[in-house]
């Protein structure tokens, strides 16, 4: 166990004569919070994740990641102190990022934590009293956000000391606690009202859906905030002037430290410094009083929800399928009867049911929004309507950045299509009578097309048409036809695992960057030529005429793939 759980261990067994008062068996709860702080120092954040990925070697210093890359969010806080000329609204800034940065944090690595129903499995059994078992997991929980509390907060912490000295920085610690407070009721908070309106098994997928979100947010808000916002309005900025900041608990807590530095009692800062103190207790007495039962007695059935899921009814011929209709219906038209029709559906069910997939491929699709708003900022001359119904100067460049880079979430499903944390289940394959595996990489490839590229086409080509009229469809099937080409090329030269078969700290094996240097570089080379054909029509018809060939035959060669091109995996 590293130093630092080591000293947070001390630190909370400092009284262990009232907690041996309370009948707390203090060797058990050693015992149980030095084995619970072990395994936080081996589950992995994303970051050490892609690592671990890469070497394929158990991480040993987890605690560590986590807290150095929470002081280097703290020490981004330190941004709000530049905004604005009044601390009321740097403040108000600092407060806002410091609880919704914690509220990610928490919902996104904290999860792991609260939901632990392993307690309950290799604990629980064991003689241990109860008293030591709810004692050990609250001390744990208290561990683990201030290994996040402190890293966030310490930067403005000492930012404080230095400008306002210890008149400011003590009501600023106080302040501090009181917001992470009201973080962890509203994320109790979110927990319980999302268990009450769903199932314990999709509370997960909810979960992961949030970590997408985050994710996307914050790559977007570095990307764009600084786009948008100009220094001199920064400087200028004061929340003072909004309506509607004073309903807002950043706004309470920024007041209340003008009310504590200063001793300001002018109306209605005693206001906020009422409300900012009785928040948290408010808050802690309604987890206690009202979530923590009816949680509790949710938390407990996610135990046994892992293999649970909906009814499956047999439709009116008395054939069982978890599949819709539609899908079904578009594999017969799009996949051939057998293997291909097969991996089709399979790859459709595996990526909207598997959150590690999703995790992976979902958030590209948020970049995706963000690069076609950075488009529009990064024209040097605006771009109007006009332009782009015109097709001159920058709208012509946006259509062909839209029809080129709108299969980049395509790309990445492609380049996760043949991994999976289950591998060892393409065991199946190789006990079918199927002659060409190549017949099931075709149609794990057209289930991604369908359901990752077609969309946004259908999104792009109605827009496109909408504003341009039908003059711009040649151009539009060209751009469609030469993303199908590149991904059939993609496919046939770097897909030599079947489907959802293989582990994922291989993906970095096999050169995977010069993989990905090629899906990523060779659609904008194809975008450059397309800009300079743009308006010569014969060519552009004759450019999608070949292009449409040799789609259809290379798709045709990747079905047709034998069994000595095909990577065999060990699964034993």
């Amino acid at each position: 166990m590293n130093a630092i759980n080591t000293f947070f261990l001390k630190i909370l067994l400092l009284p262990s004569g009232l907690y041996r008062r309370m009948g707390v068996d203090i060797r058990h709860l050693k015992a149980i919070l030095t084995a619970k702080l072990m395994m936080d120092d081996r589950r992995p954040n994303p970051i050490q994740q892609a690592r671990r990925n890469k070497s394929n070697k158990p991480v040993t210093a987890a605690t560590l990641g986590m807290i150095f890359f929470t002081t280097i969010m703290g020490c981004v806080f330190l941004v709000s102190f530049a905004v604005g000329k009044d601390y009321i609204t740097r403040l108000t800034i600092y407060f806002s990022f410091y609880i919704f940065v914690l509220a990610s944090t928490l919902i996104t690595d904290f999860t792991s934590v609260l939901i632990d129903i392993r307690d309950n499995m290799i604990i629980l059994p064991k003689p241990i009293n109860d008293k030591t078992f709810l004692l050990a997991r609250l001390l744990h929980i208290m561990i683990h956000v201030s290994k996040m509390v402190l890293p966030l907060s310490i930067p403005a912490m000492i930012y404080m000391g230095i400008k306002e000295g210890i008149q400011g920085l003590f009501p600023f610690m106080l302040l501090i606690l009181a917001a992470t407070l009201f973080t962890i009721f509203l994320i109790n908070a979110l927990y319980v009202f999302i268990l009450k309106v769903t199932t314990p098994e999709k509370f997960k997928n909810i979960i992961s859906y949030f970590q997408i979100f985050f994710a996307i947010f914050f790559y977007g808000g570095y990307q764009l905030v600084p786009r948008l916002i100009s220094k001199a309005a920064l400087e200028n900025y004061s929340v003072t002037t909004s309506m509607w900041a004073c309903l807002t608990p950043p706004y309470w807590f920024a007041g209340s430290w003008n009310f504590l530095r200063y001793l300001d009692v002018s109306f209605p800062l005693p206001v906020y410094f009422l409300l900012s103190m009785a928040l948290p207790v408010v808050s802690i007495w309604v987890v206690i009083k009202y979530f923590a039962p009816s949680f509790n007695q949710k938390l407990s059935l996610i135990s046994g929800s892992d293999g649970d899921g909906a009814p499956v009814k047999a439709n009116s011929k008395g054939i069982i399928s978890t599949t819709s209709a539609y899908i079904t219906q578009l594999s017969k038209w799009l996949t051939n009867e057998g293997a291909e029709r097969m991996a089709f559906l399979h790859t459709w069910k595996i990526t909207g049911r598997s959150r590690d997939f999703k995790m992976k491929v979902y958030p590209s699709l948020g970049y995706l929004v963000v690069y076609i708003v950075i488009m529009f900022f990064n024209t040097k001359n605006k771009v109007s309507i006009d332009d782009i119904r015109d097709q001159v100067h920058g709208g012509k460049f946006i259509f062909i950045g839209l029809i080129y880079f709108s299969s980049f979430i395509l790309v990445m499903a492609l380049r996760q299509i043949t991994y999976s944390d289950k591998y060892k289940a393409a065991w199946i394959y190789y006990i079918t009578p199927v002659k060409t595996p190549g017949e099931l990489i075709m149609g794990a490839v057209k289930a991604a097309i369908v359901k990752f590229y077609f969309p946004m086409v259908a999104i792009t080509s109605v827009i496109a048409i909408g504003i341009v009229g039908p003059k711009v469809i040649p151009n539009l099937l060209l751009g469609m036809s030469n993303q199908l080409l590149i991904t059939t090329v993609v496919a046939y030269l770097s897909i030599r695992d079947l489907p959802f078969s293989t582990q994922q700290s291989n993906a970095s094996k096999g050169g995977t960057f010069i993989k990905g240097l090629f899906s990523m570089l060779i659609p904008m080379i194809i975008a450059v030529g397309h800009y300079f054909l743009y308006t010569n029509l014969p060519v552009i018809i004759l450019f999608l005429v070949l292009s449409a060939i040799a789609c259809w035959l290379l798709m045709d060669a990747i079905k047709t793939k034998s069994w000595d091109k095909i990577t065999v995996g060990n699964y034993e």
